[in-house]
């Protein structure tokens, strides 16, 4: 596929690598000199200088005979302008997909749509991250939390604490001794920065984080059985006064928490007490320990995300000195996870980029995903397939099928059942498969599912 993308910021840069990892032809527009610099000397792409709004640049770009559109700069207006310029110009079917941070800002169902400006797809970055949040809050002794086919599914990232029970034994045993473990699938271990997809004789060490997916019932009970600490989620510390604070705030008071926000900013402090009710507004800093004293800090949830990725970390580290029960760490510069995926005073690390750069890669592969779901702490993903056309692995054993190496199925969905599948079991025509995969591997998992429609890339 030819696909242009605007903005060449973490987000764009992200969409390109992985669709330049599989294939794909990529053109990125960008208008910063600095941006263009980077680009050109870290992409296998055509790096166009100029401004996406700019109906010279987008020709320039090839954009008449791509097969997809995403703008993706940090400008909502751009966005859409630049997209309502590529409808406008584009006689084929070009996908079109836009981010937009402030979505209330520009769209009214009453008067105006995202299809007013040739939107196909509209991504929310916003709403996208409040919801995960939400989730993690929903799920406190897991560190990661996706659900899939309106829940009946669940995939949980968990630590191994030191007193395991199953702790230094084969995984093909624990399942023997340990009959919910036999209801869940293992698709990975996260140990000391790397990634392994197990297999029966790899054993499980405290420290190890986990990643689990099976029917949400039986691995909410494997959570408690096995992976459960008291967590006490009633009062909330919320650290920057953030639009993403801001949605969040609102959000938990529905759900009827106690919630008290942090801000550096005095003016900014204001404007939040107008906006928000029942919420506690300081002024300070969340790394000072003369407002930490003041603040119950003890056995609160502290959710770090200011705008500054820097002092997020550095105030979770403060709340867990000062006795949180659980920190929340928002990190915007995806280089800086891999640094702090291991740290222990921060439970739990999120990522609107990531949210985001999932929600455009489901639109924009072949395959008929139903979910795709970059991980925040590791560079891997789930990829959820319907499995709605011909393809040689229905009807065949999974154990003789030569799946990729660095991918596993996770979990089969059929009707109302969740398959944990063996090597006899089968993969069948309207069956939703969740597969966990590491990079080099999505383009073979891809062929597999979808191998009619593999004709348009390189």
């Amino acid at each position: 596929m030819k696909i242009v993308i605007a903005g060449g910021g973490d987000v764009g840069v992200k969409i390109a690598e992985k669709l330049i990892y599989e294939n794909h032809d990529v053109t990125i527009l960008e208008k910063d000199p600095q941006l263009i610099r980077t680009l050109q000397s870290k992409l296998d792409a055509m790096i166009i200088p100029g401004d996406a709004t700019n109906i010279n640049t987008l020709i320039e770009a090839n954009i008449l005979s791509a097969d997809s559109f995403i703008a993706v700069t940090n400008s909502d207006g751009d966005n859409l302008i630049a997209c309502r310029i590529v409808k406008k110009c584009c006689k084929n079917n070009i996908s079109i997909t836009c981010k937009i941070d402030s979505y209330y800002q520009y769209f009214n169902e009453e008067y105006i749509s995202p299809s007013d400006f040739g939107i196909e797809t509209i991504i929310k970055p916003l709403e996208i991250t409040v919801s995960k949040v939400m989730e993690l809050m929903n799920n406190p002794n897991a560190f990661e939390v996706m659900n899939y086919a309106d829940n009946m599914a669940q995939l949980v990232g968990v630590k191994v604490k030191r007193d395991f029970k199953h702790k230094g034994i084969p995984i093909s045993e624990i399942s023997v001794k340990d009959e919910i473990f036999a209801k869940v699938r293992l698709v990975a271990i996260q140990r000391e920065g790397r990634v392994i997809i197990p297999k029966g004789q790899d054993i499980i060490y405290p420290k190890d984080k986990l990643y689990l997916v099976g029917k949400t019932n039986i691995v909410k009970n494997i959570i408690e059985k096995h992976f459960s600490s008291p967590v006490s989620l009633k009062n909330i510390i919320i650290v920057g006064g953030t639009k993403h604070a801001i949605e969040l705030s609102k959000a938990l008071n529905k759900a009827g928490k106690n919630i008290t926000i942090i801000e550096e900013d005095k003016f900014r402090c204001k404007k939040l007490s107008f906006l928000l009710d029942n919420v506690l507004i300081m002024n300070g800093s969340a790394t000072d320990s003369h407002l930490m004293d003041e603040v119950s800090v003890e056995d609160s949830c502290v959710i770090s995300m200011s705008n500054n990725d820097e002092y997020n970390i550095l105030s979770a580290f403060t709340a867990k000195k000062y006795g949180a029960s659980k920190t929340m760490c928002m990190v915007k510069n995806s280089s800086i996870v891999n640094l702090i995926n291991n740290l222990d005073p921060i439970d739990t690390v999120f990522s609107p980029h990531a949210l985001t750069i999932g929600d455009i890669l489901k639109h924009t592969r072949k395959t008929d995903l139903f979910s795709v779901s970059p991980f925040t702490e590791i560079d891997a993903e789930t990829i959820g397939i319907n499995v709605t056309q011909n393809s040689p692995i229905l009807d065949t054993p999974i154990k003789d099928i030569n799946f990729p190496k660095k991918s596993i199925i996770g979990v089969i969905i059929r009707k109302n059942n969740v398959i944990i599948p063996t090597g006899d079991d089968i993969i069948k025509m309207g069956d939703k498969v969740i597969v966990f995969l590491l990079p080099e591997a999505i383009y073979e998992v891809e062929k597999m599912f979808a191998a009619s429609k593999f004709g348009g890339r390189r």
